[in-house]
């Protein structure tokens, strides 16, 4: 299926009637109008340092403070002061991953931007071609190449920006046409691939392309033969080998004399600036020693694991690519690995015998490859992309997993921008503290945890999160009844609980080295009682007394198909397949459990374990695909929803389902849903028709249990939601992305936005009880540090308008009897949000503000507008009123439009938790 993004005009019809003092609009579709949601909007809370993978950078020759950052899932990034601050492009596209970035040597103007990451990872986002821009990267216009989805490389004539080369390495899931090396003339307009081999009947792609500096028509091009699967990846094949031509791509030839052959997988390739004849490839080299190469492919084919292969090689030629000499030691796998995630070669521009091997510790040499030093960088890891300055070989910046480095002594020392959140979530966590506590787990980076809100009023600051796990971060779930316990685990299993009011910290993972797990495999702690914790890996494992011991409560509850089993644990692609990937609780019954699996099944136990039942052949049109999600019910015990996603099988429809018969029967609620894998799916807690999906590109809300589905984007970026919780109290959405981070939003209006409301001439919701904290800011912090957003100062009241009004809306707030508030809000049609700053004001008697006038004092504070963001009221007459802070307690709110009034209940509740946070 072909990933192309649906953009949905959403629309509710009207049927206008004359009555009321506007145009009273009546819905007769349930469907949202994606513009009633404008005036809402996320709040970004971090983290910075713990930052995503940044796959290439690029460099204006004629700026110097200048250079462009490409990152895996987190867009296009530009400073123009060297480092201090970045500022984010390519924004208006669907697409979040970027392979390339390149600026045209001869205009610092132009730069082309090749989409979708080459690294090939099981999270390894796709794009659709080839973008360019000619102001800097503030517009962009696409080339073409849709199919292409994963670019290497891109290299740009020094002389003429409309003579381009792309390495298109195709579709990561599957084979495709769209492949190779791609060629225009013409800045775009067309493109011709020079260079597609073709073995065994299958295309084969491009990986990386580099140019003669000093002769523009000779080039070198490496092909890389792989497939990934959803259980194991195909490192090599007799596909991958290094090219050359001397006529522009018209014609190429394939180099050996001294390379490798066989069985090969991703190959880098670098030529030395100042002597071009110095040409060096790192080689992942897949072949067996002693073993015959038709058995080794034999081997590849069937899925064995590749254990014992020769590994990570570096050749060298002083002769343009006639002759290579090997200068990595032999039984020393140079680059280390996995090499499809790395695979790049970087020559210094000013000394042809240092040379940088990007891996997971870089590898590097001095004397051109007598001895090899690993991580001579002493900073990074999980190292993706480096530039040397060609004027100047001890200013380096580096990209990898945990961020960006910069250097001026040759890595000596290394600067560490926390310009934005670009963290890569796997799944998020959230307690009952106040403010509540967010968790989460990330690519490399462990896990951590902060308050959702800072009870100061000021910003999140980076030193307000706290690391809370190790290696890549995945489940972290909280203890709800006491918030004491947190329990979290890295890759593929293993789970610990830390206790965060002793911060100890215990391993206890169930002792099984026969159990597969996911590699995020799920937790839940049970509803009914937070001493049962579930865990799963191909079975459900129960424990009654937080992981201290453990029973198993299922068999193999997957496919366990022998042929998706053969690479077993550490296998090519870093996989353990056959494992579950979701199980919910129900919150209405203990034991009731939905298990969904990588290799397709769904299952539930209404007896917690005792007894499973298999539901696949009751889904209408299954495609028994990785069950991204199972959700249960919070309001009748046979309702759960699941969803799947088909990335992994190169299908990107969206595919969920509700039940609510236990499984018996099925219905496809996709319904408007558009071609973006689906990630996870939300039942609200007092509203069973508010769902939430978030997909690989955004978050979708539905209002009328799944019938129709309105795009919920907002101001968030276009980025992978991988996990979604909502907040039982706060009633706030908290979107977990893999590449910006957290986003918070008040979904409180939502529960309350039935088709109904929307038929009123106005609506004014119920506002969420506001906690005056007790919370001076103690923080020491970096103002270079990106800050996350905090929730709005004051009380939050929104209201619907379905015409504009006639004047604008009043809110006046009552203690008592007795107005203490006004707040002013827009009459436009739509949802609106207006904040009382939790003041009240009381009028001075006429002598007084006599005396007031006649002493000079007082005076007109400044304003406090409403609107989206504002925090209420008109400007302060301080002659008029005396200010001060609005007790704890229960208030009344009477909402005025156009004559019509509405009450609601405001309650501001003392914070008796600040002793909680010291």
């Amino acid at each position: 299926m072909q990933p192309y993004r649906v953009r949905l005009f959403l629309s509710v019809f009207f049927l206008v009637s004359s009555a009321g003092p506007w145009s009273r609009q009546h819905l007769t579709a349930q469907r949202l109008d994606e513009a009633l949601l404008s005036n809402l909007e996320y709040r970004e809370i971090g983290p910075t340092r713990q930052s995503g993978r940044f796959v290439d950078i690029a460099v204006p020759n004629q700026r110097p403070y200048t250079f462009y950052i490409a990152t895996a899932s987190g867009g296009l990034w530009k400073t123009e002061n060297n480092g201090i601050t970045f500022d984010v492009l390519f924004t208006d596209q669907d697409v979040f991953s970027i392979g390339a970035i390149t600026v045209a040597p001869s205009d610092p103007d132009i730069l082309y931007l090749g989409s979708g990451e080459p690294n090939n990872s099981r999270s390894s986002y796709w794009g659709d071609g080839v973008y360019k821009s000619t102001d800097a990267g503030e517009s962009w216009t696409h080339l073409g190449l849709p199919e292409s989805h994963h670019i290497g490389r891109i290299v740009v004539h020094p002389l003429n920006p409309d003579i381009v080369y792309v390495a298109a390495l195709g579709h990561l899931y599957s084979e495709n046409e769209e492949r190779g090396l791609y060629k225009t003339t013409d800045g775009g307009d067309s493109w011709t691939r020079v260079l597609g081999p073709e073995v065994e009947g299958r295309r084969i792609g491009v990986v990386d392309v580099v140019m003669d500096p000093t002769d523009t028509q000779t080039l070198y091009a490496a092909s890389y033969d792989k497939v990934r699967l959803p259980f194991t990846f195909d490192l090599g094949g007799p596909g991958s080998r290094l090219y050359k031509s001397t006529n522009g791509g018209d014609s190429w030839i394939q180099l050996g004399a001294g390379l490798p052959e066989g069985m090969l997988g991703r190959i880098g390739v670098d030529v030395y600036e100042r002597d071009p004849s110095i040409v060096y490839v790192t080689i992942e080299n897949a072949n067996k020693n002693d073993m015959p190469e038709e058995e080794r492919r034999q081997e590849l084919l069937d899925h064995e694991s590749s254990r014992g292969m020769i590994g990570g090689e570096v050749y060298r030629s002083d002769d343009a690519g006639i002759t290579w000499e090997k200068v990595s030691p032999d039984g020393q796998s140079i680059g280390g690995g996995p090499a499809y995630y790395y695979g790049q070669i970087i020559i210094d521009p000013n000394d042809a015998d240092i040379v940088h091997v990007l891996s997971a510790r870089s590898w590097g040499t001095s004397n051109g490859g007598e001895t090899w030093e690993s991580g001579p960088l002493g900073f990074g890891g999980d190292d993706h992309a480096l530039w040397i300055d060609p004027d100047n070989s001890n200013h380096m910046i580096l990209g990898y997993d945990h961020g960006l480095g910069i250097t001026y002594d040759g890595a000596e020392n290394w600067y560490h921008p926390d310009f934005q959140s670009l963290a890569q979530f796997y799944a998020v966590g959230i307690d009952m503290s106040h403010p509540y506590r967010v968790a989460g787990g990330l690519q490399d980076n462990g896990s951590h945890m902060a308050y959702s809100t800072n009870p100061s009023g000021g910003p999140i600051y980076f030193e307000m999160w706290d690391r809370v796990g190790g290696g890549d971060g995945m489940y972290n779930e909280f203890d709800t009844c006491n918030n004491r316990f947190l329990y979290n685990e890295s890759q593929f299993g293993p789970i610990s609980r830390l206790d965060l009011w002793t911060g100890d910290r215990k391993g206890i993972r169930y002792d099984d080295p026969d159990m597969r797990y996911n590699w995020n495999a799920p937790i839940v702690v049970s509803a009914h009682d937070c001493d049962v914790i579930y865990h799963a890996g191909n079975k459900v494992m129960r424990s009654s007394f937080r992981g201290e011991s453990w029973e198993i409560i299922s068999e193999d509850l997957t496919k366990a198909d022998p042929a998706t089993l053969t690479t077993g644990k550490g296998g090519d692609g870093n996989i353990q397949y056959a494992t579950i990937t979701s199980l919910d609780e129900s919150p209405l019954k203990a034991g009731l459990l939905w298990v969904g699996t990588d290799d397709g099944n769904v299952q539930v136990t209404q007896d917690d374990g005792l007894s499973w039942e298999l539901l696949n052949d009751n889904i209408p049109n299954n495609p028994e695909y990785w069950v991204s999600r199972v959700e249960a019910s919070h309001h009748d015990l046979g309702t759960a929803y699941i969803s799947y996603t088909g990335y992994r099988r190169d299908d990107f429809r969206p595919f969920v389902y509700k039940t609510s018969d236990f499984g018996e029967s099925w219905t496809d609620i996709s319904s408007n849903l558009p071609a973006e894998p689906i990630n996870v799916i939300r039942e609200h807690h007092t509203n069973p028709n508010l769902l939430f999906v978030g997909t690989e590109f955004q978050i979708w809300v539905s209002i009328d249990g799944g019938r129709n589905w309105t795009n919920m984007k907002l101001d968030m970026p276009v980025s992978p939601v991988h996990d979604m919780k909502i907040h039982p109290r706060e009633n706030d959405l908290v979107a977990a992305t893999h590449g910006r981070g957290i986003y918070i939003t008040d979904i409180s209006l939502l529960a309350e936005l039935t088709p109904e409301v929307l038929t009123k001439d106005a609506h004014f919701f119920e506002p969420e009880p506001r906690v005056r904290w007790v919370s001076p800011d103690l923080t020491n912090y970096s103002s270079s540090n990106f800050n996350g957003e905090s929730e709005p100062e004051g009380v939050a009241m929104y209201y619907y308008l379905s015409g504009e009004a006639s004047d604008s809306v009043t809110f006046t707030v009552y203690q008592n009897a007795l107005p203490v508030a006004e707040i002013k809000g827009p009459a436009d049609a739509g949802i609106h949000r207006v904040l009382w700053d939790m003041e009240k004001r009381i009028e001075r008697s006429a002598a007084e503000q006599d005396r007031l006038r006649d002493d000079g004092g007082g005076g007109r504070g400044g304003g406090r507008g409403g609107g989206r963001g504002g925090r209420g009221g008109a400007p302060r007459d301080n002659i008029r009123y005396a200010y001060s802070s609005a007790p704890e307690g229960q208030y009344t709110v009477m909402m005025s439009v156009d004559g019509q009034e509405q009450e609601q209940n405001i309650t501001i509740l003392k914070d008796e938790w600040w002793m909680d946070r010291r």
